[in-house]
């Protein structure tokens, strides 16, 4: 029975292998496992696709050329110069936008690709160094810190004659109701910095984000300028979820609270981009650790975090989390947060100010009012 069963398996071992070969690693399911549209184009591509951004006036297209180039270490001088120029520009924009780690990023990509200027931009990388060493301490991102901070030190007290920092860079506002997707293209594409424009027009219209393929193709290029900064982080969170991509929704909002300073607040935010997405699971959840990393009983995130369990039983044990919350609460807040958390009146004042008498012991809170 046993060289029975050996001999069914090596069968089946063999039809197996003997697929045709283009069937070998395609996905179980149909689906392809790498997206079409990541590869690097070609030279001539790359290119012509910078070429035809310069013409259209797209400095952001042109920029996402240019840069492919230069990950794949095919450029020339005169393109090198071009990219220096618009990065140039689009520091300037970051620093408007107080990023200091891309602006920074970008600065140092100048002093790389034309180092003529890295004497010149000595007291701008010097800032933008700083301000980055700011912002990597404030999440607690110590080495990262420690480099941007090594950096600033190498490169302050290069005051060459005649260099201005760039000042910042004001965006224009977007003027009327976007009705032809050319234009909102045109609008967005036409600084150095997509985030910088498109972050307030689809915070004013939402619905643009209904044209999937053209919000997937902003997710990308806004990934590619500014992976650190919270606003674009939960952006693209949003575009994913709506394309149901949810893995990377999770991979997105894992990133948008690594980089908000106010990590209970970055995981708030979170929840609320689970619930524009319709996974309201989810979003409960992350209200629980939003909560629970605070963990404070008087946290209003508390009272998200149970009203959304109570809701979805299957999210969290609602019983488990309002009895947290009481028993963090500080003796005298105990029997009002209890109250609160159970939907009744809260309790009535004592004749002196003070709290009624509490249900475990008859005496009053200490401490008078509330």
């Amino acid at each position: 029975m046993s060289r029975k069963w050996l001999f069914a398996f090596a069968c089946v071992w063999l039809v197996d292998c003997g697929a045709p070969p283009w069937q070998l690693g395609r996905p179980l399911d149909g689906r392809p496992s790498i997206p079409p549209g990541h590869a690097l184009p070609t030279r001539a591509q790359a290119v012509a696709a910078a070429e035809q951004a310069r013409v259209d006036g797209r400095p952001v297209l042109e920029i996402d050329a240019l840069s492919k180039l230069d990950a794949a270490e095919r450029m020339t001088g005169s393109e090198a110069g071009r990219l220096a120029e618009l990065l140039v520009a689009r520091a300037a924009e970051f620093r408007g936008l107080r990023r200091g780690i891309p602006e920074s990023a970008d600065l140092e990509a100048v002093a790389r690709l034309d180092p003529a200027q890295a004497a010149l931009l000595g007291p701008a990388r010097a800032a933008a160094a700083k301000a980055a060493t700011d912002a990597w301490a404030a999440i607690g991102a110590r080495e990262e810190a420690a480099a941007a901070f090594r950096l600033a030190t190498a490169v302050k007290g290069v005051r060459p004659d005649g260099w201005i920092i760039p000042r910042r860079t004001a965006v224009p506002p977007f003027e009327g109701t976007p009705t032809a997707p050319a234009a909102v293209e045109a609008y967005v594409y036409g600084g150095a910095s997509l985030s910088a424009r498109l972050l307030p027009l689809v915070a004013a219209f939402p619905w643009l984000l209904d044209h999937q393929t053209r919000a997937l193709a902003w997710a990308e290029l806004l990934l590619a300028e500014d992976p650190t900064s919270p606003d674009v982080l939960e952006l693209v969170a949003v575009i994913w979820g709506r394309a149901g991509r949810f893995g990377g929704t999770e991979r997105m909002l894992m990133e948008l609270a690594y980089y908000t300073p106010d990590r209970p607040a970055g995981l708030a935010r979170g929840a609320a981009v689970w619930e524009r997405v319709g996974r309201p699971r989810e979003a409960c959840a992350q209200w629980i650790r939003a909560a629970r990393w605070r963990d404070e009983p008087e946290d209003p995130l508390w009272r998200r975090a149970l009203a959304c369990a109570r809701n979805d039983p299957g999210a969290g044990d609602a019983k488990a989390i309002r009895d947290y919350v009481v028993s963090r609460a500080r003796p005298e807040r105990r029997e009002a947060i209890e109250a609160e958390l159970d939907g009744r009146p809260p309790p009535a004042a004592g004749a002196d100010g003070g709290v009624a008498p509490a249900s475990d012991g008859g005496a009053p809170a200490d401490g008078g009012g509330q």
